[in-house]
């Protein structure tokens, strides 16, 4: 026998990509409408007619030969008030189109989507998978006899959740605009903060099913034109059922999937949408979700809050200060403990390290079982509160962590020098501004406890080499993780560790590489010179007026 009657090479992967791409193509281009409206409408009710939410309406138009139609439109998406006014009223035909029809009955589809059809926006499909997304996404189809064509109108109309204040990136200084779930709705708020021409919001639709309105928003003029067609290439090329929240999309363009470090960020502020946009990022918002995506960012990035730029610098400085060391804390106040308690104690002040022994006497597990379990339960609570109803779960996190820190401490199984360690922790974790890197120090707390237990300080000092290696490999969308620090760039450090007064604020960030480097209409403010300038005469003044 031959090999050959058994076994055939497989296709290379470039051929199957591109049968597939056409099997795709020719499945999503037809079928197509026919001018017959029977037929039409039988087509799609075999598809969508055993919904009870899908309304079919035949209406007949008034004239010298009359005309059936069909009304298509999702019961619970669309404005019925929009459909009665401006559609069927408007389909209510005087004598002047009258005279249209019965001189050109071939332009009368035209006639109807220019003269007839009173609503803002009209467009023309000949397939049906155009028609069924478009019907399934809140809009009006217009079937007419003799036409191999459908009139999709703008109705949608379904209920919303109203433009609410920011819950978890609250702020006491600033806007309290935060994003719903609808996606004009939000890109209105962006058109809203920039008036500008060259604002570009780009549409396109992912999901095989659900075919979901996800936008691209960026400042053309502004955003570095490569990571634009990163993220456009990036978005394209998802293949999935459904996006039913923007973290889909997160994790399929995203740096580093396997990576503890987010290299996307995300956020639910308007402003900091907008802030984001004129510093050359680019935002990318989904239908159907609050939350929008900033790319590229830097590590430092997700420590800003919005409220950095609302205060005046020396007040923003302190914030960012106490941030920072609340991420020292957050990240190596366990590991620190145990390594000290282990193997450097003459680090310790002697009568510091005097109470803790005292501390100590009598409990039965060793430092790092009793950190280990302390950190446990604190997860195990913060859990435990999230899903509760937002009063409770506040009350039971609250009187639950007091409880059992002081029950464990009263009963001799926990020293309370590892309750007040432990407790800082959690608190620290908290000031982060953005819940993805919080739950990243979280996870890398053990870890790094683990490290100390076997090593102790040296321990420390290996995991943070071993960490700072990983993040200098990270890159978002070209930008590296940890600039403006690796690599080194001093104008952008303005604004990183803390921020200087909006007026030396001159140039966009470096690391972005934006095509307009300067930010409009800011200049250095030398109040100096003004101090040290000579006075001039009022004939000096009214030559300078006069130029």
């Amino acid at each position: 026998m031959k090999y050959n009657q058994y076994f055939r090479r497989p296709k290379k992967l470039e051929e199957l990509s591109k049968e597939k791409e056409k099997a795709q193509q020719k499945q999503e281009d037809g079928p197509f409408l026919t001018e017959r409206l029977a037929e039409n409408v039988k087509y799609i009710k075999n598809r969508l007619g055993e919904s009870g939410d899908v309304i079919f309406r035949e209406y007949t138009l008034d004239l010298p030969e009359p005309v059936p139609i069909m009304v298509i439109f999702v019961d619970g998406l669309v404005s019925k008030e929009v459909i009665n006014e401006y559609i069927l009223q408007s389909l209510t035909f005087k004598g002047e189109l009258k005279t249209e029809w019965a001189k050109d009955r071939s332009q009368f589809l035209k006639h109807i989507k220019d003269r007839v059809l009173n609503i803002n926006e009209v467009s023309v499909v000949s397939s049906f998978p155009e028609l069924f997304t478009m019907v399934l996404s809140g809009e009006t189809a217009l079937l007419i006899e003799g036409y191999n064509e459908a009139l999709i109108c703008n109705t949608r109309g379904w209920e919303h959740r109203g433009i609410d204040e920011p819950q978890i990136e609250a702020v006491i200084r600033g806007p309290r605009v935060g994003f719903n779930e609808i996606l004009r709705s939000n890109t209105a708020q962006i058109r809203r903060w920039i008036r500008d021409p060259h604002l570009t919001i780009k549409t396109m639709k992912i999901g095989k099913r659900s075919k979901t309105d996800v936008a691209i928003a960026y400042l053309e003029t502004v955003a570095n034109p490569k990571i634009v067609q990163a993220v456009e290439k990036r978005l394209k090329e998802i293949d999935i059922d459904g996006v039913m929240e923007s973290s889909f999309l997160q994790d399929m363009i995203e740096d580093k999937a396997f990576s503890l470090f987010p290299t996307v960020q995300s956020t639910e502020r308007a402003d900091r949408v907008v802030a984001s946009i004129l510093e050359g990022r680019v935002a990318v918002l989904s239908d159907n979700t609050p939350f929008a995506l900033l790319v590229p960012v830097t590590f430092w990035q997700l420590y800003h809050s919005a409220e950095d730029y609302y205060h005046r610098w020396p007040m923003a400085f302190l914030l960012r200060a106490v941030r920072y060391l609340s991420f020292l804390f957050s990240l190596y106040l366990p590991s620190v403990y145990i390594a000290l308690s282990l193997y450097n104690p003459e680090l310790i002040p002697f009568n510091l390290a005097v109470k803790i022994a005292a501390t100590r006497e009598g409990i039965p597990f060793p430092v790092f079982l009793e950190a280990l379990l302390m950190e446990i339960s604190i997860e195990i609570i913060r859990e435990a509160s999230a899903r509760l109803p937002g009063p409770l779960g506040q009350t039971i996190g609250i009187v639950g962590g007091f409880i059992l820190g002081d029950a464990a401490v009263r009963a001799g199984l926990i020293s309370p020098i590892t309750t007040i360690v432990v407790a800082l922790t959690a608190l620290s974790s908290f000031t982060a501004p953005s819940f993805e890197v919080a739950v990243t120090m979280r996870l890398l707390r053990f870890p790094l406890m683990f490290f100390a237990l076997v090593g102790g300080l040296y321990g420390i000092a290996i995991a943070t080499i071993l960490l700072l290696i990983h993040m200098s490999g990270i890159l978002s969308f070209g930008v590296p993780y940890l600039s403006p620090v690796v690599p080194f760039n001093l104008d952008d450090l303005k604004d990183t560790f803390f921020t200087v007064p909006r007026w030396a604020m001159i140039n966009r960030p470096f690391i972005f590489n934006p095509i307009d480097q300067k930010r409009r209409g800011t200049k250095t403010n030398r109040w100096w010179q003004e101090i040290l300038k000579p006075p001039q005469s009022d004939e000096d003044e009214d030559k300078k007026k006069n130029e």
